[in-house]
């Protein structure tokens, strides 16, 4: 039920998107960018212990808008391929699968900049969307669920229509209530007793390309 709900919230987002794209001066401010960097997670504190997501690479595209002077709406992907294992209560260490962490994205950017050919400037940035959580080589069951990101950064421009993105954000809060996660037909890897909150930061770097005017 709640794959479902949370594949539907994807869909809605896109949507909007798709509709405010609905404009030639829309298309004409466009921003792509692409970027790398390196992501790291906070452990999960579950009945059997604590699950631990390894901190690995990540990678990622953005395609903003400029809908007034300073300010884009965003849609964003960041992906992590990582190892998730649990520390159990007894000290044992038991290694659960790879997975694949995934967050779509629908946001805001507000840039800092006192005019239009100012070349490098700071900028903050929020976004709100799902995360999907899919194990590899197992047979456990995907994960989604409700995620905002913040985060801040600079941009420098390199040329009118390319620049350099470079930034930090906080990718919160994930949150599992009374639940049991990556469930198969042998049972759930882990099951949360009242409350769990998983965090993730990242660093990124990365190209963009500014089309149109």
């Amino acid at each position: 039920m709640l794959s479902v709900l949370y594949k539907q919230i994807n869909l809605n987002l896109f949507l909007i998107v798709l509709s405010l794209f609905n404009s030639n001066n829309t298309f004409a401010q466009v921003e792509i960018f692409g970027f790398g960097g390196y992501e790291v997670a906070s452990d999960v504190a579950v009945a059997q212990g604590d699950l631990n997501v390894y901190s690995n690479p990540n990678y990622g595209a953005a395609l903003s808008f400029e809908v007034d002077r300073g300010l884009q709406a965003e849609l964003l992907w960041i992906g992590q391929q990582t190892t998730m294992d649990l520390k159990q209560l007894n000290g044992i260490t038991k290694p659960l699968f790879d997975i694949g962490i995934h967050y779509f994205q629908l946001g805001a950017i507000y840039e800092f900049k006192q005019n239009s050919k100012q070349k490098a400037f700071p900028f903050t940035s929020f976004s709100l969307g799902a995360t999907m959580f899919t194990p590899h080589g197992s047979t456990y069951s995907d994960e989604w669920r409700f995620s905002i990101t913040f985060g801040g950064g600079g941009k420098f421009y390199l040329s009118d229509k390319i620049g350099l993105r470079l930034q930090a954000r906080l990718l919160l809060p994930i949150n599992f209530s009374s639940v049991g996660m990556w469930c198969g037909p042998y049972g759930c890897s882990a099951t949360v007793g009242s409350w769990a909150t998983f965090v993730q930061a990242d660093f990124t770097g990365g190209i963009f390309v500014r089309l149109g005017k």
